[in-house]
């Protein structure tokens, strides 16, 4: 892949990130043509979670239309690879987990929930501050440690989601629960293998084994 590849109408990649799709390869308008439109499944699940809520729990609601801000973000990033957009796509995602994070531990935990949200919130503003003002390395391991560190305290949450559900004799719904975790284990495997070997995937290098790109990140 090129990464410098520009002449597409959005102009000069300014994003910290650069996949491992071609730059404007099908269109001139949009710098990831795969990568932006799968972007809207997301949109899709979103407002499929928001409006199929059963519990009609507001929490659950917001957690579904953020859901289809990430997706809406993650096509306007990668349909410009300029770093303003770059933030609309990270920023909602911390946004979308630490309410996921917000929504497991009040529904499992009683106890000290006021402390907890406003700790919750001002670790989520903290970061979003941090990663739209800062650039580089600094942007990157701020955002990269807290969503990392959102999603680890999520797989606990839904292991203890999981066994709750066991214990209380219904193992299909907790199975939900196991596909989940195997299907966020595949997403994150093909997520590493695009980003950190892609000149052995996208069929284009002498030492890609594929002869085309699989578009893993899509």
């Amino acid at each position: 892949m090129d990464s410098a590849l520009t002449g597409g109408y959005w102009g000069d990649v300014t994003s910290s990130m650069d996949w491992c799709e071609n730059n404007y390869e099908l269109t001139p308008y949009i710098a990831e043509f795969f990568n932006s439109w799968s972007s809207l499944a997301m949109v899709v699940l979103g407002e499929a979670c928001a409006y199929m809520n059963p519990t009609g729990h507001k929490g659950f609601t917001m957690l579904g239309h953020s859901i289809t801000v990430v997706g809406c973000g993650s096509w306007l990033f990668h349909a410009t690879l300029k770093y303003s957009m770059q933030m609309a796509d990270e920023l909602p995602m911390i946004w979308a987990i630490a309410i996921s994070l917000y929504l497991s531990v009040t529904m499992q935990f009683k106890s000290n929930q006021t402390t907890f949200k406003w700790s919750l919130i001002l670790w989520t503003v903290f970061t979003t501050v941090m990663t739209a003002c800062t650039g580089g390395k600094l942007e990157f391991i701020v955002f990269q440690a807290t969503f990392n560190l959102f999603s680890i305290a999520m797989l606990y949450m839904t292991w203890r989601a999981k066994r709750s559900l066991e214990h209380a004799d219904m193992p299909e719904v907790a199975r939900l629960f196991f596909h989940g975790l195997k299907w966020y284990a595949l997403a994150g495997a093909v997520w590493l293998i695009d980003t950190n070997l892609c000149q052995y995937i996208n069929g284009q290098d002498s030492t890609s084994v594929l002869p085309f790109n699989m578009q893993l990140h899509a």
